[in-house]
């Protein structure tokens, strides 16, 4: 299909039509924002803990905050902000860490619930449009006096456009919905796990202990 030929479907379709353009244009917006978001943020988080560990280890707390602010990402903040408070007791390192995760729970769902709308209230947008075709379609009929089957089936299926494009943008919306849930479950379990680790980390350091290895080395 041309360009033209897009437009006349649009034109056609009416309100609903161009309701749904309006529609898949959020949703892409959304969606190339949320990605780009995503590509962002540090995805070697044992990497990040090795690296912090290490230093941590070796009682070097700027050392452990310079290797947080060098990394991109939600994550690093965090835990830098967990360091900033590395001298205080296991408690305070922990709230601290909690607050930072509760005011970076924020940036990892913004603009889902709008795709989450889209999903729901697109197909509606598109049986609206159908309904309003249909009854424009006969309309038409009745005022030139033609009702063949191929005239009736014509209007009728031009009208139909309008549901499988409210279709067509809900299948797509949902697709995307979905996945940006489970990688923002992921992602939020994985910084939680990484700051339990950075807490007890902090702990065995203020404690005069060893660290264990195994809270910031990979698993073999």
């Amino acid at each position: 299909m041309d360009i033209k030929g897009f437009l006349d479907v649009i034109i056609s379709g009416g309100p609903a039509m161009w309701a749904l353009l309006v529609l898949s244009v959020v949703a892409v917006a959304i969606v190339i924002e949320r990605l780009l978001f995503f590509a962002t943020q540090h995805s070697d988080s044992r990497g990040l803990l090795r690296q912090i560990g290490e230093r941590i280890a070796a009682d070097d707390l700027p050392g452990a905050i310079a290797v947080c602010r060098s990394e991109k990402g939600m994550l690093p903040k965090i835990l830098e902000f967990g360091l900033q408070r590395g001298e205080k007791n296991r408690a305070d390192i922990t709230d601290a860490l909690s607050i930072a995760l509760m005011e970076n729970l924020n940036s990892l769902e913004r603009n889902l619930g709008v795709i989450g709308t889209i999903a729901v209230i697109a197909p509606f947008v598109g049986l609206f449009g159908t309904v309003l075709g249909i009854i424009r379609a006969f309309q038409d009929i009745a005022l030139k006096g033609n009702s063949t089957p191929a005239v009736v089936a014509a209007g009728v299926s031009e009208a139909l456009i309008t549901t499988a494009a409210g279709l067509f943008v809900a299948v797509i919306a949902v697709i995307f919905f979905n996945y940006f849930k489970t990688r923002i479950k992921g992602y939020n379990q994985e910084m939680i796990v990484a700051s339990n680790q950075l807490a007890e980390m902090l702990h065995f350091h203020n404690t005069g202990a060893a660290i264990p290895t195994d809270l910031y080395q990979p698993a073999k």
